[in-house]
C-alpha cells in the first residue's frame, strides 16, 4: 500500500481499526442483556464497558513513546494483534474477571490504533486534515455500526456465540492488512508547517526517533503554553463527556419518550437488534457526513466550523427535550450529525496543535487522553446526575457547557493568528 498517498494510507488504517472495533461495539449493545448468561452481575456491567476507557488514562502515554521511538509498523501490528485477543475472549470467556482482563486488552489496543489513524492522517497537507480525519472516523464507525446491527441480529436469531464468533471472524481479517501497511519511512510532523491558531505557520521541531522526553506530561505541558491549547484540551473533554451521556442514555430516553408502540413493540428476541440500531444511528452519522463536514471544516475554519456544531447540537437537544414523534426523531438526528461533525472538527484541531509542538505524539496522547477521560466520566454522570435531575435537563446543562467550551477555543485560536 503506497504511503505517499495520504488518502489511502487512511483508508487501509481505517479499515484496519474499524475491523479490530467490531468486538468492542458489539458488547455496548448486547452485554447488558446477556450478562446474567455468561456468570456477570448486572451491576458489573457498567464497570466492564468504562474499564477500557479508564485504562486508557494510563496507556495512551505509552503508546504515544512507543509510536514516536519505534514509528507506527510494530505497535499498530501488535496492537492488531492484541484486538483478536480481547475479543476471542468475549466469545471463549466467562466471568467478570476474564471479561475484565479482556476490556483492559482492548482499551490498550484501542490506544495504539488511535495513534496509528492519527499519524496516518498526519502524512496529509494543512488543507487535507479535515477531510482525512472525516474519513478515518467514517471508516471506523462504520464497522461499529455493522458490529452493532449484525451482531444484534445474529445474537436474537442464533444466540450470544453466534454473534460473537462472526464479530471474530472479522478481527481476523484486519492482521493481513495491518502487517501490508507501508508507513512512510520519515514521520510526517518532520515535515509539519501547521498553525498553533487557524491560520498562523510555523516550523517545529521534529520528533527524534529516540526517548526525547520520558515524562508523561509532555504532551500536556506543550499543549498547554497556549490558550487555544488549553481550551483544545477542555473542549474535548466537555465533547466526550456529553458524547458519553447521550450515547449512553439514547435508547432509554427515546424508550421513555417514544413509547412503547415505536421501541418495545415485540421486545424480547428483538431487543438486540433494536438496541443495535439505536448505537448504529449515531454511527453511521459519522459515515454519511463526516468526511463531508471536515472537508468544509478545511474551507470555513475549524474553530469556526466547532462553534456552529456545537451550536446545532444545543438546539437540536432542545428539541429531543421539547418535541415527541416524528420531530423528536429528526431532532435526534440533528444532534447526532452535529456530533458527528465534532469528533471531525475537535480531532483536527488537536492535529493541528500537535503539528506544531516539539513532541507531536505526546501532544496527540494528550488530547485523547482528554478525551477518554470525558468519556470516561459520561455514562456514570448520565445514571447519577441524570436521574436525580431527569436526563433531559442534562442533555441542555451538557449542550450549553459544550457550546461554551468551543466559543473560549475559537476566540483563544483567534488571539493566536
Amino acid at each position: 500500500m503506497d504511503a505517499e498517498r495520504p488518502g489511502r494510507l487512511v483508508l487501509a488504517a481505517g479499515v484496519v481499526i474499524a475491523l479490530c472495533i467490531v468486538g468492542d461495539s458489539y458488547l455496548y449493545s448486547i452485554l447488558p442483556l446477556e450478562a446474567p448468561n455468561l456468570g456477570i452481575a448486572l451491576p458489573l456491567v457498567g464497570v466492564l464497558l468504562s474499564a477500557n476507557r479508564l485504562v486508557r488514562l494510563i496507556s495512551n502515554t505509552a503508546a504515544s513513546d512507543l509510536f514516536a521511538r519505534w514509528g507506527p509498523r510494530r505497535p499498530f501490528v501488535f496492537a492488531t494483534v492484541l484486538a483478536l485477543l480481547t475479543t476471542a475472549a468475549y466469545a471463549l470467556g466467562r466471568g467478570f474477571t476474564v471479561f475484565l482482563s479482556a476490556r483492559l486488552g482492548w482499551g490498550i489496543a484501542w490506544s495504539a490504533l488511535r495513534q496509528g489513524g492519527y499519524q496516518a492522517v498526519w502524512t496529509g497537507g494543512l488543507h487535507q486534515r479535515g477531510r482525512l480525519m472525516g474519513l478515518l472516523w467514517g471508516i471506523i464507525r462504520l464497522g461499529s455500526a455493522a458490529s452493532v446491527v449484525a451482531g444484534g441480529y445474529l445474537r436474537d436469531r442464533f444466540g450470544y456465540h453466534a454473534g460473537v464468533y462472526a464479530i471474530m471472524g472479522a478481527t481476523v481479517l484486519a492482521l493481513p492488512l495491518a502487517l501490508a501497511i507501508r508507513w512512510p519511512a520519515t514521520p510526517a510532523a518532520s515535515r509539519r508547517t501547521a498553525p498553533v491558531g487557524q491560520g498562523n505557520s510555523g516550523e517545529a521541531a521534529a520528533p527524534r526517533g529516540g526517548r526525547s522526553s520520558p515524562q508523561w506530561l509532555t504532551g500536556l505541558q506543550e499543549l498547554g503554553r497556549t490558550s487555544a491549547g488549553r481550551q483544545a484540551l477542555l473542549a474535548g473533554f466537555i465533547y466526550a463527556m456529553v458524547e458519553g451521556v447521550l450515547i449512553s442514555t439514547a435508547s432509554l430516553f427515546l424508550a421513555s419518550r417514544l413509547g412503547s408502540g415505536v421501541l418495545m413493540a415485540g421486545l424480547g428476541a428483538r431487543v438486540g437488534t433494536v438496541a443495535g440500531l439505536v448505537l448504529a444511528v449515531r454511527w453511521t452519522s459519522d459515515i454519511l457526513f463526516g468526511p463531508a463536514i471536515g472537508a468544509l471544516a478545511d474551507r470555513l475554519g475549524h474553530s469556526r466550523t466547532a462553534v456552529v456544531l456545537a451550536a446545532a447540537l444545543l438546539a437540536g437537544v432542545i428539541g429531543v427535550t421539547q418535541l415527541s414523534g416524528v420531530s423528536l426523531v429528526l431532532c435526534l438526528i440533528a444532534v447526532f450529525i452535529s456530533s458527528a461533525g465534532l469528533t471531525v472538527t475537535l480531532g483536527a484541531i488537536a492535529n493541528g496543535l500537535a503539528m506544531a509542538v516539539a513532541h507531536p505524539h505526546h501532544a496527540v496522547g494528550a488530547y485523547t487522553t482528554a478525551t477518554d477521560a470525558g468519556s470516561a466520566l459520561g455514562p456514570p454522570l448520565a445514571y447519577s446526575a441524570g436521574l436525580l435531575f431527569g436526563i433531559g435537563r442534562l442533555y441542555i446543562a451538557g449542550a450549553v457547557v459544550l457550546l461554551t467550551a468551543t466559543l473560549w477555543y475559537a476566540r483563544a485560536s483567534d488571539r493566536a493568528d
